[in-house]
């Protein structure tokens, strides 16, 4: 049952307070810089909206997180910032009370298993300024999976959550699309700068597509979204997250979760719009064909290098690794032949599960699966006893980039976590009382 506790006196005293001492601030502000004080205002008001509605905070930090690269701009630390006020939001619901009468939740155990291999293996291995970097990308994700659970679990409907992702992820395709059209790249990109992280983000929102349209009052919506997010995947060239299409493709398939008419209604309206893409511009698709062919030589002999990098590393430490932040320093010192005059930085190791066994060892690695598999149980049960079609694209989605992660580093970016955290919180709602059925729209 969710509980909700009433705003106490002293939070309304603090509030008037805090205006009264704003405002005298604010009016010297405007007389001296108008502009600065209208964008302190804006600032404050959408901050402490934030704070005070952490259902908003939570749908802000999913909708934002694939345009992380058009937020740099703005501010290098927007993103770190939501964060931050997701979980200061969090904190102060708490202080009122308990979001939700339910138990721990095991992908939560998992989490804090995992923050203990992490703390271990700093003090094992100190890295210096990388190990901290490292230490902090992880923080602001299992935070942001522990909030994201909890907040899912005391009410915020999985299905808005999943909405907001595909949405953005939506419009995220239509501007990487567009800028690939413009010549701006010469694979699909922009919001997110490195295509194949992108295409990872875009991967985990395709099954979700589908899961909402089913219950949505205009379906065509999410059709339009699945296909320009797909058309946007194919756009980025990554054979990671090509495979992991793939097996997204047949897994829904025999889960039943998309009957046969369906897919191969899309995917005959899928081919047709390649097909007017590749007639409208086919010089562009031309070079960025030949271009991916004569690097992919290159980029395959790279990670194959860093691949045994990583595993002799693991093999060197197999308990607890050589510390966070270890991979982008030593890497270089267990490999034989890889490169030395490249154009770019070979500081991760394209493949999540050897760059966390070469950090965290294999007993980091064991605790990072387990986080993922409990959290595709979770969703599983959920399937299984509502048949939820949410339930059953958080599983296929699970899957989908379970597999591309071993040809990217995908640990510090959101989808697995989110995903995560979808499961984690459809696992419980047999349990805590909250619907099962997917919101409408």
């Amino acid at each position: 049952m969710v509980t909700t506790a009433p705003a106490t006196r002293t939070s309304s005293r603090g509030l008037v307070l805090g205006a009264l001492v704003a405002a005298p601030v604010l009016g010297l502000l405007a007389g001296f810089a108008p502009m600065a004080a209208l964008v302190g205002v804006m600032a404050l008001v959408v901050v402490v909206a934030l704070l005070l509605r952490i259902e908003w905070a939570a749908l802000a930090v999913v909708g934002t997180a694939v345009f992380e690269d058009y937020l740099v701009p703005v501010d290098p630390r927007v993103m770190k910032g939501l964060a931050l006020l997701l979980v200061g939001a969090w904190l102060l619901r708490r202080c009122l009370g308990r979001l939700h009468d339910g138990g721990r939740n095991p992908v939560l155990v998992c989490a804090l298993a995992f923050v203990a291999v992490l703390l271990a293996a700093t003090a094992l291995h100190t890295n210096g300024q990388a190990s901290i970097d490292v230490l902090l990308r992880y923080a602001g994700f299992l935070a942001v999976l522990a909030v994201l659970t909890d907040v899912m679990r005391a009410g915020l409907p999985p299905a808005r959550v999943a909405r907001v992702y595909v949405l953005s992820c939506a419009v995220a395709s239509a501007c990487g699309i567009a800028e690939y059209i413009m010549g701006e790249d010469r694979r699909v990109g922009g919001p997110i700068g490195d295509p194949n992280d992108l295409a990872f983000f875009l991967l985990a929102g395709l099954p979700l597509a589908f899961a909402l349209r089913g219950s949505a009052r205009r379906p065509w919506v999410y059709d339009l979204a699945a296909g320009v997010i797909l058309l946007a995947v194919l756009g980025t060239l990554s054979r990671g997250a090509l495979l992991g299409l793939a097996v997204v493709a047949v897994a829904a398939l025999l889960m039943g979760l998309v009957r046969w008419k369906v897919a191969l209604g899309f995917g005959a309206l899928s081919v047709v719009a390649l097909l007017v893409v590749l007639t409208a511009f086919p010089q562009l698709i031309e070079t960025s064909l030949s271009q991916k062919e004569h690097v992919a030589g290159q980029n395959v002999s790279e990670r194959l290098d860093l691949w045994q990098s990583a595993g002799r590393m693991t093999l060197e430490n197999p308990v607890l690794g050589l510390g966070p932040g270890s991979f982008s320093q030593q890497h270089r010192d267990f490999a034989d032949s890889l490169p030395l005059n490249i154009n770019h930085t070979l500081d991760v190791a394209h493949n999540t599960y050897l760059e966390v066994s070469s950090e965290t060892g294999l007993l980091g690695l064991v605790v990072f699966l387990a986080i993922l598999v409990t959290a595709y149980l979770g969703a599983w049960s959920h399937w299984r006893r509502t048949r939820d079609p949410l339930g059953g694209a958080v599983c296929v989605a699970l899957l989908g980039t379970a597999v591309a992660a071993a040809f990217v580093t995908e640990q510090y970016f959101l989808p697995l976590w989110l995903l995560a955290a979808l499961g984690a919180a459809l696992g419980a709602t047999g349990a805590t009382g909250v619907p099962a059925a997917p919101e409408q729209e």
